[in-house]
């Protein structure tokens, strides 16, 4: 096994057996169930900062000079970065889960949100989910073709689609449909 696949296994390892005993921790220290749960998934990225270190320090044999052991101690606010980093993902990510249902006009849509108040990046997303479910086979319908797909996608701009997502991605179609090629997918290009 090679050394990093190894130091990648032992510190994930290191991870794991840190989150479950964490959750068992809780659970004994009276911390509702709920909040238990918590402090476990949560413990799972305690080193998590240590993902910025080189590895050679991380498997250094023997003691660590001065210089190194301040690296070290610096993956606790390298997973401070990291997580907060994750967070604004995630922030967005809720926001997209969310709205990305909703129809600019206002008649479609789970939250009967309209225009402005639909977050841009969700609409963003919206036309880039429709795009990949109707261009790629379901076990409940085949897959269309590229032009029935931009022409479903033109016709909706406006009503359920914000109008300038559609165009930069009919702008970009080529550079989309190569995602498709790469990933070995036979769609019609035009």
């Amino acid at each position: 096994m090679v050394l990093t696949e190894l130091t990648q296994n032992t510190h994930y390892d290191h991870s794991r057996m840190v989150a479950s005993i964490s959750g068992i921790l809780a659970k004994h220290a009276g911390y509702s169930p709920t909040e238990a749960a918590l402090i476990e998934q949560a413990a799972l990225f305690h080193d998590v900062g240590k993902c910025d270190l080189n590895p050679y320090l991380l498997n250094k044999k023997g003691s660590l000079t001065e210089q190194e052991f301040a690296l070290i101690k610096a993956h606790t606010q390298l997973g401070v970065n990291r997580i907060a980093s994750a967070l604004q993902v995630l922030s967005a990510a809720a926001v997209i889960a969310a709205q990305h249902h909703e129809h600019v006009d206002g008649r479609g849509g789970y939250m009967g949100l309209t225009g402005e108040s639909i977050h841009p990046y969700a609409k963003l997303v919206a036309v880039a989910d429709v795009y990949d479910a109707l261009i790629s086979p379901r076990a409940y319908k085949q897959a269309w073709d590229q032009n029935t797909v931009c022409t479903y996608l033109k016709d909706r701009a406006g009503m359920q689609f914000d109008m300038e997502i559609v165009a930069v991605l009919l702008a970009h179609i080529d550079e989309i449909m190569a995602l498709y090629q790469q990933k070995g997918e036979a769609h019609e290009t035009h």
